[in-house]
């Protein structure tokens, strides 16, 4: 029998394509390419997991119950039957799909965005059905409700990557009543949320039991830079926390990555100490990238800034090829649905880091 060649997804941060991992360590290779916050996970959490090594010799908590538990006093209101864990929000995308999407179902996903919705969706033989942005790739909420009425699942990314454009709650919540009164699933991925300041303004998580057609996703490995750990969850009314729960593999989340996450949390200093970073590099560096001639710089709302790069005549491949000669990753966005090739995406680093950014896209 013969197998077909997977093809595997573009993404950011592939730093192991470097040619060594001495130049990882020591950082002299910069990953401006993956959303992960320069401050480092927190110290509480290094502690935590070299406190449970320990551990390596026992199967985890099957249901993460410990951690859920957690999770739902930290968004109040809820319970742990409102929450799923998972080994990372990418692998929750994938059993939600598993869950409620199959062949000849369509889902509806606004364009451009993180690439594994389609994906998911595609491997279950369902449809995807795309919706172009308003002008600065604002989420345009008519044609989303207007192209709903035959569509089982919505996937919003909020902050949406690689935009960073943010949306509203009073805006989603449109567009989920309108989903429910077709009993259609929506699907809101709130990965980067966390490094949003003013989050009640945007985030859905206690909507979830009042709109029980309504999974958000969260994840732990970008705002606390777990990215290797792989750690992420999922929230919903109990009837769709009990399904996924029903089809996810056991053991998905190691006892090292659910120790970690339940530090995490519980570092508050350490999450305003992020925020505040964030907030004082995208003022810095949205000025300074303003500055440069040739580049159409968008606004974000979170730690990734959107570029267009085609009155330099360079398209996003080439940068990131030459970017890297210099000993950086830039993510080009050729790859994202609804993007040409004259976009570059970039994270927010440290000051002396995104000074040798600027430094290289002022030669450009």
């Amino acid at each position: 029998m013969k197998l077909a060649t997977a093809r595997l997804p573009v993404h950011g941060g592939n730093v192991w394509d470097a040619p060594s991992e001495f130049s990882i360590r020591t950082g002299k290779l910069i990953d401006f390419s993956s959303n992960i916050s320069p401050l480092g996970p927190p110290r509480k959490v290094l502690r935590t997991i070299k406190d449970n090594l320990w551990k390596l010799g026992y199967y985890p908590q099957v249901d993460s119950f410990n951690l859920r538990s957690l999770i739902a006093k930290k968004h109040k209101g809820l319970t742990f039957e409102n929450v799923i864990v998972g080994n990372g929000s990418c692998e929750l995308i994938y059993l939600f799909a598993d869950v409620f999407a199959q062949k000849g179902t369509t889902a509806l996903i606004p364009e451009p965005t993180f690439s594994e919705y389609e994906s998911a969706v595609r491997r279950t033989g369902g449809k995807v059905r795309g919706v172009m942005p308003k002008d600065n790739f604002n989420l345009d909420v008519k044609a989303i409700m207007d192209l709903a009425t035959d569509c089982n699942i919505i996937m919003i990314c909020n902050p949406n990557n690689p935009t960073g454009t943010l949306i509203e709650r009073r805006e989603l919540l449109k567009i989920i009543d309108h989903a429910k009164d077709r009993n259609s699933w929506v699907l809101i991925d709130e990965a980067f949320m966390d490094f949003i300041a003013n989050q009640k303004d945007y985030s859905l998580v206690r909507e979830v039991r009042r709109h029980n057609n309504l999974f958000v996703l969260r994840s732990l490995t970008k705002f606390y830079s777990l990215a290797g750990l792989r750690i992420g969850y999922g929230l919903g009314s109990s009837r769709i926390i009990e399904a996924l729960h029903s089809a996810k593999v056991p053991w998905n989340v190691s006892c090292l990555a659910q120790a970690a996450a339940e530090a995490a949390l519980k570092d508050h200093k350490h999450a305003t100490r992020v925020r505040d970073h964030l907030l004082k590099e995208r003022s810095f560096m949205m000025r300074r990238l303003k500055t440069i001639p040739r580049l159409r710089v968008h606004d974000s709302k979170t730690n990734f800034i959107l570029i267009d790069t085609r009155e330099t005549g360079l398209t996003g491949k080439k940068i990131s090829e030459r970017s890297l000669k210099r000993g950086m990753m830039i993510r080009d966005c050729s790859s994202f649905r609804g993007l040409d090739e004259f976009y570059i995406r970039i994270s927010m680093k440290t000051r002396k880091q995104n000074m040798i950014l600027l430094d290289f896209l002022r030669s450009l």
